[in-house]
């Protein structure tokens, strides 16, 4: 039996890393707060940071690409953020955020 012909685009390249800071592994208790008529605030578990932002999990539904956010790791001072992405990744939630430029 013959063997399949290659496809040259269906060969993978490796993608290319996007991020323009280096990220650290960390951990930490992680307060998110944001408004509306009802304001909302959220408990999360930081995973990981970097100059630019932070990655965390949690358990909010409302935690949304674009939502601004004030935050707050291991009662610190407030930050401003945005959310980037949201994942559900084997149950868990995790979410991308992008600190607000000072």
């Amino acid at each position: 039996m013959a063997s399949p012909e290659r496809n040259p685009a269906s060969i993978e390249t490796p993608v290319q890393e996007r991020r323009s800071a280096p990220r650290t592994a960390s951990r930490g208790r992680l307060e998110i707060m944001f408004g509306g008529p009802a304001p909302e605030r959220v408990e999360a578990k930081l995973i990981e940071k970097s100059s630019v932002g932070f990655r965390a999990e949690h358990d909010s539904k409302t935690l949304e690409p674009g939502l601004e956010v004030l935050c707050r790791i291991d009662d610190g001072e407030p930050l401003k953020a945005r959310v980037i992405w949201t994942h559900v990744l084997e149950g868990r939630r995790v979410s991308g955020f992008l600190l607000a430029q000072s």
